[in-house]
């Protein structure tokens, strides 16, 4: 079986709120695949990407969405997201990836 490869993550934050803003600015010198930062609040969200959990569009949890080759998305949310981000983490990236994870996480609870 081929192994599916990423090519980006995507990041859905609330802007509104400085550490989920931090994730969307900091994740990308953790990993190896480019970064797509996207607002809860943006409008057209759900049209974009129609599997998005629906309390991570309504700003209830920040997620992370690993998306695939094949144009899949897969959505990890709160710190569930350490394992969609794993096969992309720069080597010793891993503990500054979880840091944040763990602060935005915190924040929103």
């Amino acid at each position: 079986m081929a192994r599916t490869r990423i090519r980006e993550l995507v990041v859905v934050h609330d802007a509104s709120c400085a550490p989920c803003s931090r994730i969307a600015r900091e994740l990308p010198g953790c990993v190896t695949v480019r970064v797509r930062a996207r607002s809860c609040r943006e409008p057209r969200l759900a049209e974009i990407y129609p599997n998005l959990p629906a309390d991570v569009a309504a700003c209830r949890t920040p997620a992370v969405g690993v998306l695939r080759t094949d144009g899949q998305v897969r959505w990890w949310r709160g710190m569930r997201g350490v394992v969609g981000i794993a096969p992309v983490v720069r080597p010793g990236a891993l503990p500054a990836a979880v840091r944040l994870l763990r602060a935005t996480v915190a924040a929103r609870r």
